[in-house]
């Protein structure tokens, strides 16, 4: 078999094992995780017109992702399963759009260097099986660059007219619509759109009339959705010191998280810059357009429209690797002697850069990770409560419960209390004289030393005696029944 007809075959293979990665994370079917449920209490409770205003919980979506959730909730059921399910389509549509995008600016070594990170990214797998837009936004990101590249492929090869107007008319409505279900899409739009110009600069007028359709669509995005949020103070609070952030710790900080890569973080940014430089050589126009999408991104951030951090900034991840990646086929092709040790270097790179995601989704298909499972303690208290039984829920686990728990079920709810830990034991303090007290931590705030869940036990352990404990393995929910007589 030729090598030419190895490399796609290597490529859908890796495809169908990030694509069974992610199968194997959804399956696990965890618990909704305190932002997962804030969000789905959204969700299932509020109707349509309700998901356009301002969410319960300090919440903030995209408009189309928050209503194909609601469709989803209303056709499927309000299960954890049916919440995640647009989440890991778009995991998996991501795979194969990402494969398509590479073919089209990366050579055989690099591209499938950049797949296997793809496939093989812990961060990338989890966020396809959680309740939130992360992975919309990277679907999103490899979906518009896709269309730019394959549509700027069929303008240089002279295709028929049929098929370029048809693939017009595919480009456009994506571009038009992408904003209204992932946010940080504007960028990847704001890149293409520069580029278009820049290439189309003696004639720029159908650029510019596409552009005034994509600032329609956004003006309307923003009058609908993004003035709210950018209005928000508690957001805009939680994240500010992500914006105006250095822009060399911007870079270094996309490695870890939420790029997945444990190395030496300056190494791989020296790699990445390599990696960019080699395929601005080759392919200018397509890795001029993913670059820009960083500086809009970072721009943003300093003009604190969008934080520069975390899972805000997933959509970069696929971007990063492609650069990684493309380190690798710069070695390849250097004139080494003898001519073995380029390669040989070119496989050290990858297997440098894959080492990290390889072991770590390895370790989490054979044992999934489980933090905030706190479905069996709900379960443990259902089957363990008894009639005049009082519950104190911890408030960072008010969201959870509020999900999973029956809907007769009475009980206290605690108060936020990380600027006043005392307020903490003041309230439990009202809890004595009741001889069955259950109480429920999750997520549970941390400041230093200050841990509120161990503040809370030992001030009960005076007060009360306690009776019983449930703790999952693996978990951070904690579930205890107090005699507080």
């Amino acid at each position: 078999m030729k090598t030419s007809r190895l490399v796609p075959l290597a490529a859908w293979g890796l495809v169908a094992l990030g694509i069974a990665l992610r199968l194997r994370q959804y399956l696990a079917n965890r618990s909704l995780w305190l932002d997962e449920a804030m969000l789905a209490l959204n969700i299932i409770h509020k109707d349509v017109w309700g998901l356009l205003g301002k969410l319960d919980y300090e919440q903030g979506a995209p408009l189309g992702f928050l209503l194909l959730e609601k469709l989803a909730a209303t056709l499927l059921g309000d299960g954890e399963r049916a919440l995640r399910l647009l989440p890991l389509l778009a995991g998996c549509a991501s795979l194969i759009f990402f494969y398509l995008l590479t073919r089209q600016i990366l050579r055989s070594p690099s591209l499938l260097t950049a797949l296997a990170l793809f496939a093989l990214s812990p961060t990338l797998v989890y966020y396809s099986s959680e309740v939130k837009q992360y992975a919309l936004d990277v679907f999103f990101a490899v979906l518009l660059l896709y269309l730019f590249t394959r549509h700027s492929s069929l303008a240089t090869r002279n295709s028929s007219l049929i098929t370029h107007h048809f693939s017009l008319i595919i480009h456009h409505s994506a571009f038009l619509l992408a904003p209204w279900f992932s946010h940080p899409a504007i960028f990847v739009l704001a890149a293409i759109g520069l580029t278009l110009l820049v290439q189309n600069r003696r004639n720029p007028i159908p650029t510019l009339a596409m552009g005034a359709g994509w600032l329609v669509s956004f003006g309307a995005l923003y009058l609908v959705s993004l003035r709210g949020l950018s209005e928000n103070e508690f957001l805009r609070g939680y994240w500010q010191e992500y914006f105006r952030v250095n822009p060399l710790d911007m870079l270094l900080g996309l490695f870890a998280n939420p790029g997945g890569l444990m190395a030496y973080a300056p190494a791989l940014l020296a790699v990445m810059l390599a990696g960019a430089g080699m395929l601005l050589a080759r392919q200018r126009k397509a890795a001029g357009s993913v670059l820009l999408v960083f500086l809009f991104a970072g721009a943003a951030s300093w003009m604190q429209f969008y934080p520069f951090a975390g899972r805000m900034i997933l959509f970069l991840i696929p971007l990063v690797y492609i650069f990684l990646a493309a380190a690798v086929d710069l070695l390849w092709s250097i004139p080494l002697r003898p001519r073995i040790l380029s390669p040989l270097l070119a496989l050290s790179l990858a297997g440098f850069l894959l080492y990290t995601p390889l072991i770590v989704s390895a370790e989490r298909f054979a044992s999934p990770k489980y933090p905030e499972h706190i479905r069996p303690a709900i379960a443990y208290l259902n089957a363990n409560h008894k009639p005049g039984d009082l519950i104190y829920v911890y408030y960072w686990a008010l969201p959870a419960f509020r999900y999973y728990a029956r809907p007769d079920m009475e009980y206290v709810a605690g108060g936020l209390h990380t600027d006043d830990p005392r307020a903490l034991l003041s309230e439990l303090d009202r809890l004595h004289g009741q001889r069955r007290v259950w109480v429920l931590f999750s997520h549970v705030y941390e400041r230093g030393e200050f841990n509120e869940r161990d503040w809370a036990l030992a001030y009960l352990s005076q007060i009360g005696e306690r009776k019983r404990q449930f703790i999952e393995p693996g978990t951070s929910v904690y579930l205890y029944l107090y005699d507080l007589k």
